[in-house]
């Protein structure tokens, strides 16, 4: 009986009560035997579950450090341009070529560097707007007077699995 995944141990439940030819002895017998698997395959799964939670904590870490890591070897990359266009540029090179590239130096398009925000003219600033629903007051509003506003539908009936 252990091989029962999860759905066919609780589904049991309500067809075991509902079978009228099986004594409330015996029910009472196969539903103890049910609890327990119940219990054990729950064990399994808050196992499961925690260990999913793990991997998915030691991904995320895993994310920062080789983020860490890229912006690292991108400013030592940007670094190391540097110093080959300073070398070149001393050495009045504006061109090398070798058989596996070409190392040129070339202007830039202009760009800006901003330094005091609050002195550019206001015609020079662009105004960035982000629009957002507050769930929050939205909730509670809705807590407060029962009013469910436009364009939205009060979800009071969702679950989730906790495992403490």
């Amino acid at each position: 009986m252990s091989e029962f995944n999860l759905y066919q141990i609780t589904s049991a439940f309500p067809l075991l009560m509902e079978n009228e030819e099986i004594t409330d002895e015996d029910k009472s017998k196969i539903k103890e035997e049910l609890i327990l698997l119940l219990q054990q395959k729950s064990q399994n799964t808050i196992g499961y579950i925690r260990n999913m939670e793990l991997t998915i904590e030691a991904m995320k870490s895993e994310e920062k450090r080789i983020t860490e890591q890229r912006k690292k070897l991108e400013k030592r990359e940007s670094n190391f341009k540097e110093y080959v266009r300073e070398c070149m540029e001393q050495s009045g090179l504006t061109k090398i070529e070798t058989p596996l590239g070409t190392l040129s130096i070339a202007k830039n398009p202009i760009s800006v560097e901003v330094i005091n925000e609050d002195e550019i003219p206001s015609e020079y600033i662009q105004e960035i707007v982000t629009k957002k629903p507050n769930k929050k007051a939205i909730t509670d509003n809705f807590k407060a007077t029962g009013e469910i506003i436009p364009g939205v539908n009060i979800l009071t009936n969702n679950y989730s699995l906790r495992i403490k």
